[in-house]
């Protein structure tokens, strides 16, 4: 969609207008720049230049979202790779200078630690990661990292000595020898931060895993009666082509549950339309796999068969749906089919497990609920079954991909992802399902991975967050890992650093990320390093990784003293302490952080009322634990968009050849119109907010809708309409669902929001509470925030 040659300066659907009007007063629709009053505070020599910001005349701006970290500063004696903008992508230090001593990084308050996504999706026109195949692989004797940017050549350039442990006994690979210095320096190894290793013999335990794919189906009542079984099969047939099989080693399986398990036996000598047989397991306590040879069969060989079955399933099932559903025994015989060679159980569910191993008891769930005494039991698992399951996956190398639908409560705090409310008859049910099923499967993802950190000495790990099994302080193990999802490492300072530079290392079997930062024993440099993102993203990771030991209450006041300690630091260190006006004081680099907290929070606390919101609550903790940053940091603080009133270029394509999107608003209702139409944008669901105020003709012109009283609210596939205003939204959501970059296929969803109407009952907070019921005393806006901040500060 092009950029109109004669397009007016500004269109806008205003109230009391029967038709569209132009020339809507100057910079309106648009953000305007705000100027937070910026105190330069000392600094000289080579430290870095900091700012402060006063967070009480400051109001938030989400386009401060975007700005780059705090510059790494390395020593201009040390070798930088080449890399270092690509690498950052891939990881994230919440400090750029790492405090010399633990005394320090204490009265900073800003936790050590590093966000890491190995595993990413390319963006347009991004180099992959450079490949060394040459099965020369140089490591430390002492340590064990491997050779980087920032190691030192010594010997006349016949060794090299270790940039973590110092070790200089380490022999320099002959490929590596030249005449000229400048040449060793070509090497990916010595001008890369991140790159892969093609692994040797002594460095993987047998042949590489075959890609293998168990589908469980759910063929209960509640599966039929959604769509959901309908819609599974259609979309594992469409994208049987698409599973990662680029050496035809390719293995799948088809197992179906409902009270009792169904194998299907699929011979590949003789391909035809009879050629699978139904095999019925029926013990639930303890499934077995059918004596059969043909279970889990070669995709290549065995694809007409499959596509017989998938085709002949309905029949099958259609017409007998039962109540009652055994995930954990379906589960149990999915594991024992891929226990030889490990592999991938995507499991399509649509009904809470009640019979056999893990049955949930969802009587007593509900009645706990409305006990706040009993809420830290909220998010524990209700049957033990599930982390030991989860433990033998670990063992046999195998990952679970769980997709559970419906209206109904299904216990996501035992189990996984959610779908809620699911109807295949919807539009934007089927093609939200469809878009991520499909991703899911396509998906590239590394098998059998190991991740291990390597610290230089003075600094070790202190804790690990994210979805993989911990196997030691430094090293934990993954049967799969998916792309675009982040973990997390804190560290902690063990002694006085000496050395000027940090490094840190880790491998997923060989992919080798190094990161290098300069140490500093300046309180300010600390502050000026940090980095807001990854902060955020490790706080969030923090706050759900044990939630069962913490309620509501505890996790809030522990948010809330992050953010007072930390101004209170800040605001010591500047000597603004005995200020005759109320400041809270943070680095402008850190001026987000507030904001990001309290949307944090806002996010974890659901109120439980309804069965739904326990489904919700543990579906947010898988959100947070895993999602990577970019993801994360759009979950917890949404981007706003104001839709009627856009400017006019907006919507289009501009001149580099992409599509020019609104200026995010700032999260209050301060900036909203009572006549407006506004996109919010979490990641996860698009929100088209209608005010009551608003003019039929802009209704109409967008949801082909008479007035608002005609419109319908929830999920929508939105019409496409011959107006213009309606091209540009659908090609805004259009956009916003092309760069998502992860599974996640955000579906639609209207909302009328009476409480605009006017000024009645507008207040400053974020959206959240615009969108979502939360806990009365959750209704606080971004000022009513910083104010408790600053009462616990003083």
């Amino acid at each position: 969609m092009s950029s109109p040659t004669h397009a007016p300066k500004r269109r806008q659907y205003a109230p009391g207008e029967t038709q569209v009007y132009y020339g809507s007063p100057e910079g309106q629709g648009h953000h305007p720049v705000d100027s937070p009053q910026l105190y330069e505070a000392t600094n000289t020599g080579a430290h870095l230049e900091h700012h402060h910001v006063d967070l009480m005349t400051y109001p938030p701006d989400p386009r401060n979202l975007s700005d780059p970290p705090p510059e790494i500063r390395l020593p201009p004696d040390l070798t930088v790779a080449s890399d270092a903008f690509s690498a950052s992508l891939y990881y994230g230090c919440t400090l750029n200078a790492v405090p010399k001593s633990e005394s320090l990084l204490y009265s900073s308050k800003i936790p050590l630690g590093l966000v890491i996504s190995p595993h990413r999706t390319l963006a347009d026109g991004e180099a992959p990661v450079p490949v060394i195949e040459d099965g020369v692989i140089s490591r430390c004797r002492m340590c064990k990292a491997y050779i980087n940017p920032y190691v030192q050549f010594v010997d006349s350039g016949i060794r090299w000595r270790c940039s973590l442990c110092g070790h200089a006994e380490n022999e320099v690979p002959p490929s590596f020898y030249s005449t000229q210095t400048g040449d060793r320096y070509s090497q990916i190894e010595l001008n890369r931060n991140v790159y892969d290793l093609v692994a040797t013999p002594e460095y993987v335990r047998g042949a590489p895993q075959s890609p293998a794919y168990v589908y469980l189906l759910d063929v209960g009542q509640e599966a039929i009666r959604s769509g959901m079984f309908l819609a599974a099969l259609r979309t594992i047939s469409e994208n049987l082509d698409n599973l990662p099989n680029n050496e035809l080693r390719t293995k799948v399986a088809i197992v179906c549950y409902d009270t009792a398990l169904y194998f299907f036996s699929l011979p590949v000598r003789s391909p035809g339309a009879e050629t699978f047989t139904m095999l019925v397991v029926s013990d639930l306590e303890e499934p077995y796999l059918p004596r059969c040879d043909d279970l889990l069969l070669n995709l290549s060989e065995a694809r007409q068969a499959l596509d017989v079955l998938l085709e002949r399933l309905p029949d099958m099932f259609m017409d007998r749906p039962t109540s009652g559903s055994a995930t954990g025994p379906a589960l149990d015989g999915a594991l024992l089919l891929l226990s030889p060679t490990g592999g991938k159980i995507v499991l399509l569910s649509a009904s809470v497990p009640t019979v056999g191993k893990g049955a949930l008891d969802v009587t007593e769930d509900q009645r706990s609920g409305h006990d706040t005494q009993k809420e830290p039991d909220l998010d524990k698992s209700a049957s033990a079954f599930y982390h030991a399951f989860a433990i033998s996956c670990v063992k046999a190398c195998v990952s679970v991909d769980m997709f559970l639908a419906g209206d109904r409560y299904r216990g996501v705090a035992t189990l996984n992802v959610l779908l809620p409310g699911f109807n295949a008859a919807e539009a934007e049910d089927a093609v939200k399902f469809a878009t991520e099923l499909g991703r899911v499967l396509a998906m590239p993802s590394m098998l059998e991975a190991e991740m291990r950190m390597r610290c230089p000495r003075g600094i070790s790990v202190k804790a690990m967050y994210g979805n993989f099994f911990v196997q030691g302080s430094d090293r934990v193990v993954m049967p799969a890992v998916p792309t675009d999802q982040s973990y997390a490492v804190e560290f902690q300072i063990d002694e006085t650093l000496t050395e000027p530079v940090s490094l840190s290392a880790g491998e997923r079997r060989i992919r080798v990320l190094t990161l290098a930062l300069p140490t500093t024993s300046v309180i300010a440099d600390v502050f000026a390093s940090a980095n807001v993102l990854a902060i955020a993203t490790l706080l969030a990771k923090q706050t759900v990784q044990r939630p069962s030991v913490l309620t509501l209450e505890d996790r809030r006041d522990k948010l809330f003293k992050f953010v007072a300690d930390l101004c209170a630091a800040y605001t010591v260190i500047n000597n603004q302490s005995n200020a005759p006006e109320p400041q809270l004081l943070l680095p402008s680099n850190l001026k987000m952080l507030p904001i990001l907290v309290l949307g944090l929070f806002k996010k974890i606390a659901v109120r439980l009322t309804t069965e739904m919101a326990f489904d919700m609550r543990a579906y947010t903790r898988v959100v947070l634990s895993s999602a990577a940053v970019p993801q994360l940091i759009q979950y917890i603080y949404p981007s706003l968009y104001s839709l009627h009133n856009m400017p006019e270029d907006v919507g289009f394509i501009g001149s580099e050849g992409t599509l020019i999107m609104p200026t995010p608003l700032p999260l209050t209702s301060a900036w909203w119109e009572s006549h407006g139409l506004y996109l919010i944008d979490d990641g996860q669901v698009i929100y088209l907010v209608v005010a009551r105020d608003a003019v039929p003709l802009l209704i109409h012109d967008v949801f082909g809708a008479e007035d608002y009283n005609a419109l319908r609210a929830g999920k929508v596939d939105l019409p496409d309409m011959d107006s213009a205003i309606s091209q540009r939204i659908r090609s805004i959501i259009g956009k916003i669902r092309e760069r998502r970059g992860s599974v996640h296929h955000p579906t639609v969803c209207v909302v009328k929001d009476d409480a605009m109407s006017g000024n009645t009952g507008m207040r400053s907070t974020a959206v959240q509470t615009l969108i979502h019921d939360r806990l009365d005393d959750l209704r606080l806006g971004y000022r009513q925030f910083l104010v408790k901040v600053y009462a616990k500060v003083g």
